[in-house]
């Protein structure tokens, strides 16, 4: 065979190899449903799926949530012998899902190397004596998270895990910190996401979002550990004359720029009914004194994506979220009863994407209550453990003589009775569906020494009536009717 002969031979077995090559690719598709189906059929005229069933809650038996607020526990407690007590987390412990707001940090004190924080500093055993409790899930983005820098972060959550409590809300980075974790239960699985609200236009809290913030991992760049933030922006309403006010202030303000090189630019479009009054955002409206916030678009959406995402692939899903925001200037911080308006926004939006129950904490006491979609949404169920005051300087308090508000004042907790009443809620679900809410009340003992201080109690009868009643009027405006049945509120949904 000639030279030339070999290579026309050549070119054609190529050729008929790259035709084959073509036909494979064609053809393999075809059989694994891609393109084409394996009988020629476009994948077009399958029925696209639906994914309603996904959302909805799959645990048809009779299951329930036992959900409370923080938790600022440092010292292990489950073995206190006190009936009141014991009869609290008997609740907890007779659930299929306890759920809380860990606050705290904990170390194991013979080999943890990193800084303390300040306060709430836990010892390791509190760990499994959460779990003891019946706690079996925990929201661990707050504010404390990295006060013992990121050392304490990865300490807290190795105890957590090695005592088998799920937590959510912190991570090595913003994909860990914002991604959903699952609880395995005889009954299904229960997912949950946990956030946090920043509350950096705060006195002295300035920059706070930004510094325990995660960050997601890009390349090389990013991938701070910390906790899932959902930043916020905060305006202050004012009547119309107020606004005309403030505005005649900046504007004779502005009126010196000129003395000075470089001066700032004047504020342009600016909307009619807003003016930022170095570097706080007023708004028309009608209730002076008002807080309005707008969530970031980035952290609502991922977050939200985060939460449909985790209900796809569980059973059951909790949305949670520390936040110590008010609705109004004229409350003062730690006692904002009223829910402000981005919470109420993020409940909603939470159940429309796949949550089962939302639940609140952060302002250290009790809010209202909503049934949403037959879904509970709980503003805040207050602190069920409170042994914040352990952080205080004792030294410096006289004797006996000294009254509770005074050892307040004097420690520097601007804490109030009000503060140390909270409630269990107890959701029953059965059928797929929210049947009834049962709000057991808790007092912590404001009055009490500093050594029994912040421990959880059912309440006597005087202040569960006290409680129960505070919540039936929190509760009101959502349209929430509470009824007191001996010292238990009992939340009826309609099927």
């Amino acid at each position: 065979m000639s030279m030339q002969t070999k290579k026309v031979s050549r070119r054609i077995a190529y050729a008929l190899l790259g035709l084959l090559a073509v036909g494979f690719c064609l053809w393999v598709p075809s059989m694994f449903g891609q393109g084409r189906g394996a009988f020629g059929q476009r994948n077009s005229s399958a029925p696209a799926r639906d994914w309603s069933q996904d959302m909805q809650m799959k645990i048809t038996e009779p299951f329930t949530l036992a959900s409370v607020g923080d938790v600022m526990i440092i010292r292990p407690a489950s073995q206190i012998d006190d009936p009141r007590f014991q009869s609290a987390i008997k609740i907890i412990q007779g659930a299929d899902v306890g759920f809380g707001n860990f606050e705290s940090l904990i170390r194991d004190e013979l080999h943890y190397e990193g800084p303390l924080s300040a306060g709430m500093n836990g010892t390791k055993e509190v760990a499994w004596d959460l779990k003891a409790m019946g706690f079996k899930m925990m929201n661990r983005a707050g504010n404390h998270l990295l006060e013992s820098n990121q050392e304490g972060l990865f300490e807290t959550i190795r105890l957590l895990q090695e005592a088998g409590l799920v937590y959510a809300g912190a991570g090595r980075n913003l994909d860990d910190a914002r991604a959903p974790r699952f609880l395995e239960t005889p009954k299904g699985r229960v997912g949950m996401v946990g956030m946090f609200a920043p509350n950096d236009d705060r006195p002295g809290d300035a920059g706070q979002g930004q510094r325990e913030a995660a960050t997601y991992r890009i390349g090389n760049t990013g991938g701070r550990p910390g906790l899932n933030a959902l930043f916020l922006t905060r305006a202050f309403i004012v009547s119309q004359d107020q606004f005309d006010a403030l505005k005649k202030v900046r504007d004779a303000i502005y009126e010196h720029r000129t003395d000075y090189s470089n001066p700032v630019d004047l504020p342009a479009n600016e909307p009619s009914d807003q003016i930022n009054l170095f570097g706080k955002t007023y708004k028309v409206g009608d209730k002076p004194g008002f807080l309005t916030y707008t969530m970031n678009p980035s952290d609502l959406s991922e977050n939200l994506r985060s939460i449909k995402d985790g209900k796809e692939y569980s059973d059951f899903m909790i949305a949670t979220i520390h936040a110590h925001e008010g609705d109004t200037a004229l409350q003062p911080y730690l006692v904002e009863d009223e829910t402000p308006d981005f919470l109420v926004k993020l409940a909603h939006d939470s159940i429309d994407n796949g949550a089962d129950a939302f639940v609140g904490h952060g302002p250290h006491v009790l809010r209202g209550i909503e049934i949403y979609k037959g879904k509970p949404i709980f503003y805040d169920l207050g602190e069920f453990f409170r042994e914040w005051d352990w952080g205080c300087d004792c030294d410096q308090i006289p004797g006996a003589a000294v009254t509770a508000a005074e050892r307040n004042l004097k420690t520097g907790l601007s804490a109030l009775p009000v503060n140390y009443e909270s409630a269990i809620a107890l959701s029953k679900y059965d059928k797929g569906k929210l049947q009834e809410v049962l709000i057991y009340p808790i007092d912590t003992g404001f009055a009490g020494p500093i050594s029994q201080r912040g421990i959880p109690r059912t309440a006597s009868p005087e202040a569960a009536q006290r409680i129960l009643q505070r919540l039936q009027k929190l509760s009101e405006p959502f349209g929430t009717k509470i009824s007191i049945e001996g010292n238990v509120g009992v939340i009826r949904v309609a099927q």
